[in-house]
């Protein structure tokens, strides 16, 4: 007899909430965006062919401190710090800031 899979309905329970609710949208958008920041920290430091240690000697900080820039959890990353992540993996970070209709700025860091 054939099985039928489950049926995902994370998609559906998101769309549902954040009809519903401004401030589950923000919280989910920076959920979002801290977990797009921590793969970051880990597809440069993994295309440089670095180890969390190996990243951390060159930054000039712990190990610790690179797998917390890696915990999509994590909720403090900042500017300096994905410089200095970034100058070590021998990546060019920019900065892009855009408010529609009009404004839309790219600056490029280190």
């Amino acid at each position: 007899m054939k099985q039928l899979a489950k049926r995902d309905h994370h998609g559906e329970i998101v769309e549902r909430r954040a009809r519903k609710s401004t401030t589950y949208r923000r919280a989910y958008a920076r959920t979002l965006q801290q977990i797009d920041l921590a793969m970051l920290v880990r597809e440069m430091r993994e295309e440089a062919s670095l180890t969390q240690a190996g990243l951390a000697k060159r930054v000039g900080t712990t190990q610790s401190v690179i797998a917390r820039l890696e915990d999509a959890e994590y909720s403090g990353h900042s500017l300096p710090m994905l410089e200095r992540v970034a100058t070590a993996c021998g990546v060019g970070l920019k900065l892009r800031a855009e408010k529609k209709p009009h404004f839309d700025r790219e600056v490029a860091l280190a």
